[in-house]
């Protein structure tokens, strides 16, 4: 008998795996070990050793020992701190705390620049110290929590938590991206209508002599409005869903339905949404029953395309201009 010949199965390109290891190679130097280390090099090991035991207290110092640890790999202090401010977000990543959990929440937004700068502001510099006792009583409940200790740990503890985050910075690079892209669209299908052009906004007069403004802000991701002597009309919501993960599809367009409806109620009347995936119409419908045109961004960016065509007619139709 021939031998079956088996179907092909296209290979996945595995993009997202090389930007995190892109990205990780630099966020090693900042917050995780190589950053420690950096900062132990250049600070007096008698302070560091003096701060640990005044901060920490000997219970715990004596519990990391056990695994032949020293306590700076848990626990904060401020000579630390102070010589490596971004070494804020070594601590964040190894208790666990997101980004907008951390900065969003409570006392600590304040102490974003020396994660995100590397630097201490001079106003809260007095503050330091309060702020590495809070992250001592977390490090505390984490040895506590925890039956086993080693760097090993510790580093894969803040991989856990740096994983959704490095997800997260992708996706709201995709995100912006995909702005950049429709604003570049607009620009070039508005042309000569425009009148001023801002890298958030397009304001263009129409055919009829009427003033139309396109912003780029957020809930609605796009405005476009028209600006009568009296007052302001709203015209069109669009929403922009620039993520390149077919699976998750669905929960952005629920995501643009809500953003759709709080335009509506704002008196838009004309609600776009556009993706950087194939959605099926059903699908989409069901999942924005508010959104009167969907779009796939990079079908209506080429200009040959069946979709550029059918977005420019709608967009001249409420802009009031010419193709």
């Amino acid at each position: 008998m021939p031998a079956r010949r088996s179907r092909e199965i296209k290979s996945l390109k595995p993009d997202l795996q090389i930007a995190f290891y892109e990205r990780l190679k630099t966020i090693r130097g900042l917050y995780l070990d190589e950053a420690l280390q950096h900062a132990i090099e250049v600070i007096d090991m008698r302070t560091l050793d003096e701060e640990l035991l005044s901060v920490v207290g000997a219970e715990h110092l004596k519990k990391i020992a056990k695994y032949r640890l020293r306590g700076e790999v848990f626990f904060s202090v401020p000579c630390l701190l102070r010589a490596r401010p971004s070494l804020l977000g070594y601590y964040r990543l190894l208790y666990g705390l997101s980004q907008k959990e951390f900065y969003n929440k409570g006392p600590y937004g304040r102490f974003k620049r020396l994660e995100d700068a590397g630097t201490i502001p001079a106003a809260i510099e007095p503050e330091v110290s309060a702020l590495c006792e809070s992250l001592v009583e977390t490090g505390k409940r984490l040895i506590d929590g925890i039956s086993e200790l080693s760097i090993s740990i510790a580093h894969d503890l803040q991989l856990l938590t740096l994983g959704p985050q490095l997800r997260g910075g992708r996706n709201t690079k995709l995100g912006q991206d995909a702005s950049r892209d429709l604003f570049e669209l607009l620009e070039r299908l508005v042309g000569r209508y425009a009148r001023e052009i801002t890298s958030r906004s397009i304001r263009l007069e129409n055919e009829s002599g009427r003033t139309v403004l396109i912003e780029f802000s957020s809930d609605p991701d796009v405005r476009i409005t028209e600006q009568l002597a009296s007052s302001v009309r709203p015209l069109v919501s669009i929403e922009i869903k620039g993520g390149a993960d077919g699976s998750n599809i669905h929960n952005r367009l629920g995501e643009a339905e809500k953003s759709h409806l709080k335009a509506k109620s704002r008196g838009f009347f004309e609600f776009r949404t556009i993706t950087r995936v194939p959605a099926d119409e059903s699908v989409a419908r069901r999942a924005s029953p508010t959104t009167t045109h969907f779009f796939h961004l990079d079908q209506i960016k080429s200009r040959s395309t069946k979709a550029h065509r059918a977005f420019r007619d709608v967009l001249g139709s409420v802009l009031g201009i010419r193709g």
